[in-house]
């Protein structure tokens, strides 16, 4: 699989199925990243989300095609069983299911929201699909992000340095086929720049 945005693609190489791709981020950025694989993998994806995100997905162009399985709709967020034989039960034709783990911080210790991600990149593995999650790294201290990212086989790690009116935001590939990358200037405007090495 690829991502959509070519510099990323360049640094990642081929996703191959049973990958787990973790987003660590900052709030919202990266969502950015998220709206690219959708467009590039509408006919293949499915996305577990809150009400409120399916209906800003729902509002964009360009990715129809797209399975919603909604937090609080189709399963409550305290249940973990459902999301897991949910996602078991992913059509074969789909493989690439993306996971917004946030909201299931806000109802279980991280532990647990681990263990659960833990679960579903063994489930990934197995069943062979690409599995792409995004986490707010301002919900968990650093050793439970440490073992967050042990589980992926991919972690996209987004920055921003605040200094002065100075905002800079930075991008690196954790761990990869090819090794950890330095940080690249991450430009998100209307489209997403991932720019030259930063210092």
């Amino acid at each position: 699989m690829r991502l959509g945005i070519p510099k990323l693609d360049e640094l990642l190489g081929e996703i191959e199925p049973g990958s787990t791709v973790l987003i660590s981020t900052i709030g919202e950025l990266g969502i950015e990243i998220v709206l690219a694989v959708l467009k590039e993998n509408k006919e293949k994806a499915v996305v577990f989300v809150t009400p409120r995100l399916k209906r800003r997905l729902k509002k964009i162009e360009g990715i129809d095609g797209v399975i919603y399985f909604t937090l609080g709709e189709d399963f409550a967020p305290q249940e973990l069983f459902k999301i897991t034989h949910a996602m078991r039960e992913v059509p074969e034709d789909r493989f690439v299911g993306i996971f917004f783990l946030q909201p299931l911080l806000v109802f279980h210790p991280s532990e647990t929201v681990q263990r659960f991600f833990s679960e579903l990149a063994n489930m990934a593995l197995e069943h062979g699909f690409i599995l792409m999650s995004m986490v707010d790294k301002r919900l968990l201290d650093d050793k439970t992000l440490a073992i967050f990212e042990e589980s992926a086989t991919h972690v996209i790690d987004i920055v921003e340095v605040v200094d002065g009116f100075k905002i800079t935001r930075g991008i690196r590939i954790k761990k990869s086929p090819y090794g950890v990358t330095g940080f690249y200037k991450l430009e998100l405007n209307k489209e997403i720049i991932v720019g030259e090495p930063l210092g």
